[in-house]
């Protein structure tokens, strides 16, 4: 078994499309984990387009600065608090624009349920009601809301004169499937990265099965999952037609 392991690490780090490749063909019921940024490192052009929505504090929007000088990278996040974060982290990238907005499925403004934890900001807010998040992580609180900017994706997209998306990165708490079902621009994504809803973490919030089953039809695969939580999960999508 040892043995095994070190074949499975040496093909993770020398070859990840091919550990992809085997975890969902070979080993399809070992959910195990996916390094996302080594994937993206591995298939990504040197100048992707990416957005990213929920950047919370910018730790992400950070490495793609650093791993792609010569990408365009859109960081979306609502929250106040984590704004100013990310704003001071990013401000000298000059391959990142920083924008105060929330995906949703309009344009306009909504109430924004804020969270925290240890009277810390967290990045568990969200437009959605908290519901069983409140069971499975009853150490992140909301006890505030703040009135923010929505915006929907396919109005960033035209705004922002966006034709091709390399990678749509998108940690909504729960609104992702809204934003998507929401988009006619879903053919300008060519990877898309999401957070999946596996219980009704937030009021309303659409569950994954749904999802991946109206990404199908939208034209998408899905190239791996990551679903190791018992209320959330992570997975990519491949936009086949590009």
């Amino acid at each position: 078994m040892h043995f095994l392991i070190k074949i499975k690490n040496y093909i993770f780090w020398n070859n990840i499309n091919l550990y992809i490749f085997l975890k969902k063909n070979i080993q399809r019921k070992l959910n195990f984990q996916v390094d996302i940024h080594l994937f993206l490192e591995s298939n990504l052009p040197k100048n992707p387009t990416i957005i990213e929505a929920g950047a919370a504090d910018g730790n992400d929007t950070l490495h793609f600065a650093r791993t792609f000088p010569n990408g365009k990278i859109f960081a979306l996040e609502p929250m106040s608090s984590l704004y100013i974060e990310a704003d001071k982290k990013l401000n000298n990238f000059n391959n990142v624009q920083l924008f105060k907005y929330a995906f949703h499925s309009k344009d306009g403004e909504a109430e924004f349920y804020l969270s925290e934890k240890d009277d810390e900001p967290w990045g568990s807010s969200s437009l959605r009601k908290p519901k069983e998040h409140l069971k499975f992580h009853p150490q992140i609180k909301f006890n505030n809301t703040e009135v923010v900017e929505t915006i929907s994706l396919d109005s960033f997209l035209t705004k922002n004169k966006i034709e091709k998306v390399d990678l749509l990165w998108l940690d909504l708490q729960g609104s992702e499937p809204e934003v998507l079902m929401a988009s006619k621009l879903l053919h300008r994504i060519k990877y898309l990265y999401t957070e999946v809803s596996l219980k009704e973490s937030y009021e309303g919030s659409i569950l994954y099965d749904q999802l991946k089953q109206y990404m199908i039809k939208q034209g998408f695969e899905v190239h791996f999952e990551d679903n190791r939580w018992e209320d959330m999960g992570n997975v990519l999508f491949l936009n086949k037609n590009i």
